[in-house]
């Protein structure tokens, strides 16, 4: 025997009447008739919730749609003042199969009456109803225009990933209505898109391998939008939390308010509510070879959709240069060893970026070094004393030149990589400067398997003030071979995108410090051909033994009478 809690007030008698238990609970072993409610996990957090702001999703069929009808039903079946609106970017996507439309029908039946033609509209007989709409933000103008006198007690976002954070901040200010009991509230689902502005929104939530933590699904947090901009957004634990980091400008907006107003009416409640597919019995019981069917989608794709994982984008992603198992490969194919020995050096005096060195034996990373707000001095002395360790000489030191010319001044011998000079070898007509070839012959030896890093270096914690949580080498290596990218010019010639643009696409303040070292690794082979990387290093070591045999012959004494012997 079930006792659905007042929540659910949907039932469904044995004469298709709709009954409205919203004052009492239900003992479903005293009922004949059909209950309708959410299903246990997700669809009953979601729809039950209370919180001002209420996201929840991150993956493909988890009843998503569903759960959003079932969070206002109680409302259109109890309060003749409550309004509504369920939206998305097209109107077609509300009116076609598996939308909206069908949902309230499914749900209500004959109880509720639908509005089809132009934006549809569902009236219930107590007076209470829901628009359903669309909400274009390519021209925010036209749709302020459009929206300024909309009242909406609920407001309900399907495909949060579809709207920009400009667009979400003045919808809010729409969330105003009549309804007593159930007025502030907005609703929101999405898929994973890491490019989308909802990726930072959510980053408490999620790990570093880009899924949401058990530990945190569901916990109640509190923000204050303290800017224009997604990364302005103030978060706390507490709404006293959030007012000590925002006290003059929320006093400020108190104060210009007036009235008996506090910090508690300015800082909004928020919760995310991870689906499960597997919690979906409604769908799986008659279908459970769709699963098959999203995991055939592939890649990226299926990361996305099937798994849940926040640091994959299956628009951009599929179009990178740089495979995500190629990425991956990176720490599990054999080592890419040969007598040759590097340290590659990408700089940071200026601005906020660190500096990272990596140890190379042939093209296999064995070592790293970062340094946060060292000075110039302190930089050349480390990487000195980091080369030295790894039995690297200094003539085989590379240097990031653009803003570390000092470099010289204390390893003379280090190697000056001008990223931004003309290209050369055999990359003359193929790039236009010296960073572009280097990442084009990176962008192909990863994807032959032709660089690997060492375990140990792949473990360890990578350290960046921008960075609130931990995250490794190994997953900063991925994330940032993910936003590699490059644009055709007019003359044929490949060019990288700017380091803000790739910047911007990673996200969380982050720039390129890990892969703009890796490429430096590939500025001694700008005259050897595609494949013969590794056999460069063995050679040189041949002639370099030569050379030691040769110098030593030179050196002998011939009055020596020893040497003959």
């Amino acid at each position: 025997m079930d006792i659905y809690p007042l929540k659910w007030i949907l039932y469904i008698n044995k004469n298709d009447e709709f009954c409205n238990f919203a004052d009492m609970k239900i003992d479903s072993g005293n009922i004949k008739g059909k209950i309708i409610k959410p299903q246990d996990g997700f669809q009953m957090d979601f729809a039950s919730s209370n919180i001002d702001v209420v996201w929840g999703g991150g993956i493909l069929a988890a009843g998503k749609s569903y759960a959003l009808v079932l969070a206002m039903a109680e409302a259109l079946m109890t309060d003749p003042d409550f309004r509504c609106l369920i939206s998305r970017r097209s109107l077609q996507n509300l009116k076609a199969g598996g939308g909206f439309v069908e949902k309230f029908k499914q749900i209500f039946g004959e109880y509720c009456s639908i509005k089809e033609s132009d934006n549809p509209r569902v009236s219930f007989p107590n007076g209470s109803f829901c628009d359903l709409t669309y909400i274009d933000d390519s021209d925010m103008i036209r749709l302020r225009e459009r929206a300024k006198g909309w009242e909406y007690d609920v407001i309900a976002i399907d495909e949060m990933t579809e709207m920009s954070f400009e667009c979400f901040c003045y919808i809010m200010t729409r969330n105003r209505g009549n309804s007593k009991t159930f007025t502030g509230h907005i609703f929101a689902t999405l898929n994973p898109k890491r490019s989308h502005w909802s990726r930072i929104f959510l980053d408490w939530y999620i790990g570093d391998d880009g899924f949401i933590i058990p530990e945190r699904n569901g916990v109640v947090r509190y923000f204050y939008v303290n800017g224009t901009d997604v990364k302005d957004v103030v978060w706390g634990d507490s709404k006293k939390e959030v007012y000590r980091k925002c006290k003059i400008d929320i006093d400020r907006k108190l104060q210009a308010v007036g009235g008996n107003y506090t910090y508690e009416n300015l800082i909004k409640s928020f919760v995310f509510y991870q689906g499960k597919l597997s919690e979906n019995r409604a769908m799986l019981d008659g279908n459970a070879n769709y699963i098959g069917s999203v995991a055939a989608s592939g890649g990226k794709t299926a990361q996305a959709l099937l798994e849940g994982n926040f640091n994959v984008d299956p628009e951009e992603d599929e179009r990178a240069p740089i495979t995500s198992e190629a990425a991956r490969m990176v720490f599990t194919n054999d080592p890419q060893i040969n007598p040759e020995k590097w340290v590659t050096v990408d700089l940071a005096d200026y601005g906020k970026d660190n500096l990272v060195a990596f140890a190379w034996r042939g093209f296999h990373i064995v070592d790293m070094l970062v340094l946060i707000k060292s000075t110039p001095r302190e930089n050349a002395e480390k990487v000195r004393i980091f080369a030295q360790e790894n039995g690297v000489a200094e003539s085989h030191i590379i240097f990031d030149g653009t803003s570390g010319r000092y470099f010289n001044d204390y390893i003379p011998d280090a190697i000056c990589y001008y990223s931004s000079k003309s290209s050369f070898g055999l990359y003359y007509n193929q790039a236009p400067t010296v960073k572009d070839m280097c990442y084009l012959r990176l962008i192909k030896m990863i994807n032959n398997g032709d660089i690997t890093i060492d375990e140990k270096v792949s473990r360890q914690n990578y350290i960046h003030q921008d960075i609130r949580h931990s995250i490794t080498v190994g997953v900063e290596f991925m994330e940032e071979c993910s936003v590699v990218r490059f644009r055709e010019l007019p003359n044929g010639r490949k060019k990288l995108f700017s380091k803000n643009e790739m910047n911007k696409k990673l996200g969380r303040n982050r720039s390129m410090d890990v892969l703009d070292p890796c490429a430096m690794r590939m500025y001694p082979c700008a005259n050897v051909p595609y494949g013969e990387e590794m056999q460069q290093g063995f050679d040189e070591e041949v002639e370099e033994d030569r050379q030691q045999v040769s110098d030593s012959r030179s050196a002998i004494n011939i009055f020596d009478n020893s040497v003959w012997c």
